[in-house]
């Protein structure tokens, strides 16, 4: 098992500058096959090589739904040996330093705890943090430390809260980290008790949270029931970031933690704009049932909930965009890239050209300073 020697490893970093770079919010890593198990503690490499990893479907390598051609990968983004994510050198080239990206902030969706799935975090809890922390850990040794533009999102066991905790605990303070990694689809809806343990933990370690669209959860995949195509589920995944905004707001969770900050990422930004009008409208009628919240529920928006631009929305009319941006709240967009995937966004292609220079500022930098505490420079 790899051992990061945590002071020595990070003891170069200090915390990111981003003065007239920009900040992407969206980047995803991909080791190459078998270097995980390095990090693994003999006990765990043996039992995956014997039983496999139990996920909510029954099947260990696929998800819901068929794998999209090449892993979802822009075909320029293969290095000569492993996956898309895992070359710095390529990252370098295409994003780092082509994009001027003075922060990227790295979201290992494969392998790891995470992609257990939640109900399987669960079932097995154990076997998702000792992933969790691998992929932790590799991402630091290998991208972080040589790259001080590159910073991680760690992994979480998030419906395991004492072991999610644990591991928070355990390397959140590292200059390496600045968020907590989580995915959309959980067993409980955010605000639910369940989870305050670990943003409490987060909110110690100063780090906020970024939420990536997920498959999984151990539920169906909408409100209904299970859709029959890949279009259907693919155009409905934003039911669970509106159902978790939902909960959280409403469960009085942010009255509890006024410091904590959730980002949904790669899940568009228009669809909010509506679902919060509409969540206006029916508290003014029953604000008898959440009479515990201290504020109106839109007024949580600009404290505590971001959204990431990926996948940029294109409506026939871009003022459209803009108009749903400044609905929800134009101070808590981010920009994402989502690289090395084949949707990737460029920073000087995403916007339209009618877009405001200085929303686009906000959105590629000012914002994301913010959301992750740097010193904000005009």
């Amino acid at each position: 098992m790899t051992t990061i020697e945590t002071p020595s490893a990070s003891g170069a970093l200090s915390a990111p500058v981003v003065d007239t770079g920009i900040i992407d919010v969206d980047i995803h890593p991909l080791p190459k096959v078998g270097l995980i198990d390095t990090y693994l503690p003999k006990r765990w490499r043996e039992h995956i090589r014997e039983y496999g990893v139990r996920t909510t479907n029954g099947l260990q390598t696929i998800g819901e739904y068929p794998q999209m051609y090449g892993g979802a990968m822009r075909a320029d983004a293969w290095p000569d040996s492993g996956y898309p994510g895992s070359d710095l050198d390529l990252i370098k080239k295409q994003l780092l330093d082509l994009h001027d990206v003075q922060l990227g902030v790295l979201q290992c969706l494969s392998p790891g705890g995470q992609t257990l799935n939640p109900a399987s975090q669960a079932l097995n809890p154990e076997l998702g943090a000792v992933l969790c922390t691998a992929i932790n850990d590799w991402q630091l040794e290998h991208l972080v430390y040589p790259e001080p533009r590159l910073r991680a999102a760690i992994q979480v066991t998030l419906d395991t809260p004492e072991l999610a905790v644990s591991e928070i605990k355990r390397v959140g303070s590292d200059p390496g980290v600045v968020a907590v990694l989580g995915l959309s689809k959980t067993l409980e809806p955010l605000g639910n008790r369940r989870y305050w343990p670990i943003y409490e933990a987060a909110i110690e370690a100063g780090l906020p949270f970024q939420f990536h669209l997920s498959t999984g959860g151990g539920h169906a995949n909408t409100g209904t029931g299970w859709t029959s195509y890949h279009t259907e589920y693919h155009v409905g995944h934003v039911q669970s970031f509106q159902s978790q905004l939902l909960s959280l707001i409403l469960s009085g969770t942010f009255d509890r933690f006024p410091e904590l900050k959730i980002m949904f990422v790669e899940g568009n930004i228009v669809h909010f704009a509506p679902l919060l009008q509409r969540l206006e409208y029916h508290w003014k009628t029953l604000r008898s049932e959440v009479a515990h919240l201290e504020r109106k529920p839109v007024e949580y928006i600009r404290d505590h909930i971001w959204a990431s631009t990926q996948p940029i929305d294109e409506p026939e009319d871009p003022a459209h965009l803009l108009e749903m941006i400044e609905e929800f709240c134009p101070d808590n967009v981010l920009y994402a890239s989502d690289y090395p995937h084949f949707d990737f966004d460029s920073p000087e292609t995403v916007f339209p050209r009618s877009f405001p220079s200085e929303l686009r500022e906000k959105i590629l930098r000012t914002n994301g300073q913010r959301f992750f505490g740097l010193e904000v420079t005009q």
